[in-house]
């Protein structure tokens, strides 16, 4: 018997029960297909995420406070509160002297409320040096100009503060954060990333915001130092670099650390174990229906052999080996695993198209992925019938041929 002859009996084998064969396969189809696009859509994800830490800055390294006091302390009790978990202007003093650096910032950080005619919404306000929207933060004006040296009283707002309002902010709009009047000099457009949120910021000079959060703040303390680092700069080890200066700066020790530096690859690293973790688990779960295929793929294996057991005697009688016995049936079984492999690709293809076309949600098509679940699928129909193949080449010829 040839493999010609051992795929044509498999082939007819799964036309006979049609009905208990296209169940099987469809175990198959639903595990293979899980697979596909859990880990398509993950990859998506992953890939938006990339997309997003370009918005981030590729050489941008931003040391933000960590606050184990609970916050700052407000008016003249606030001088009397501990420094642990603060940003200084030493600091900032210290680190500024890298020779890597290419332009470095004090960024202050509020929320207050922000008027615009007769209307009052709660925003974030950053106050900032001139130049940083031109190396630390790559983004786009709709409209005026960016801050520039000596700059007082003056603000740039985000795309979704300008649209906040029921008459859109323009440049040379006034504006009022806490009551002390701004002239809006520029509108930035709009960014969409939540590495550089800029959209529902808005920016003024440095030493603005530092009168309008006066009482919020301790003598010299700032709210974060952002930087960009000359082109060709090991940002990995230039962040180490800071991290020790840091570390002198507050007298503390890496595992008393009060204070956090974030570069692009700390973000990466971090996304991408949550989204490892993300796909372990989903992965895990979509396993489950292959394991339950391969269940019924057996199930159908060990029926199929009950009910050939007088053909299986026939063709022992006639001279057939046990191997051969063997191979038709996991032949058989795997032709289950292949079918289901294939619709379980095509499945999984149509779901990820209609994904990106009608949901807008990113999927990617791994090529790797689809065809290591093809071949997984395979090899899940020949496991399967492994023990219902070796149970047919045992049966007796005489017991099956008396069998009804």
């Amino acid at each position: 018997m040839d493999l010609k002859d051992t795929v044509h009996f498999g082939y007819n084998s799964l036309c006979h029960q049609k009905t208990r064969s296209c169940l099987t396969v469809l175990g198959i189809v639903v595990g293979i297909s899980s697979v596909i696009i859990l880990v398509g859509l993950v990859q998506g994800l992953k890939a938006d995420v990339l997309e997003e830490l370009e918005g981030f800055g590729p050489r941008t390294i931003v040391i933000t406070p960590t606050a184990t006091n609970g916050g700052g302390g407000v008016g003249p009790a606030a001088s009397f509160m501990p420094t642990s978990g603060k940003l200084f202007e030493k600091d900032y003093e210290r680190v500024k002297r890298l020779p890597e650096i290419k332009t470095i910032t004090r960024v202050i950080i509020g929320r207050t409320t922000v008027t615009y005619k007769d209307q009052s919404i709660d925003a974030s306000v950053f106050g900032i040096e001139a130049g940083v929207f031109d190396d630390t933060m790559p983004i786009e004006l709709d409209s005026g100009r960016f801050l520039e040296e000596n700059d007082r009283g003056v603000a740039g707002v985000g795309s979704d503060i300008a649209d906040g309002f029921d008459e859109e902010i323009r440049t040379q709009s006034q504006i009022y954060l806490a009551g002390k009047k701004f002239r809006v000099i520029g509108v930035i457009k709009p960014t969409g990333s939540s590495f550089a949120p800029v959209d529902n910021v808005v920016f003024i000079p440095f030493d603005d915001a530092k009168e309008l959060f006066n009482e919020s703040l301790l003598e010299n303390e700032i709210s974060a130092i952002r930087l960009t680092l000359e082109e060709g700069t090991n940002v990995t080890t230039a962040a180490d670099e800071i991290e020790t200066i840091m570390l002198a700066s507050h007298r503390v020790t890496e595992d008393e650390k009060d204070f956090g530096v974030i570069s692009p690859e700390f973000i990466n690293a971090r996304f991408s174990e949550i989204l490892d973790l993300i796909t372990l688990f989903l992965g895990a779960i979509a396993s489950i229906s292959l394991i339950v295929g391969g269940i019924g793929i057996s199930n159908t294996m060990f029926m199929s052999v009950l009910e050939k057991t007088r053909e299986i005697g026939t063709m022992k009688a006639v001279g057939a080996r046990e191997d051969q016995i063997r191979n038709i049936f996991l032949t058989e079984s795997s032709m289950i695993g292949l079918l289901g492999g294939i619709l379980g690709l095509a499945l999984a293809v149509v779901v990820g198209l209609a994904l990106t076309e009608f949901l807008e949600l990113r999927f990617v098509f791994d090529y790797t992925v689809m065809a290591g679940a093809l071949i997984f699928s395979i090899a899940v129909g020949l496991v399967s019938g492994t023990f219902p193949a070796m149970e047919a080449a045992k049966v007796d010829a005489m017991v099956a041929l008396r069998y009804e």
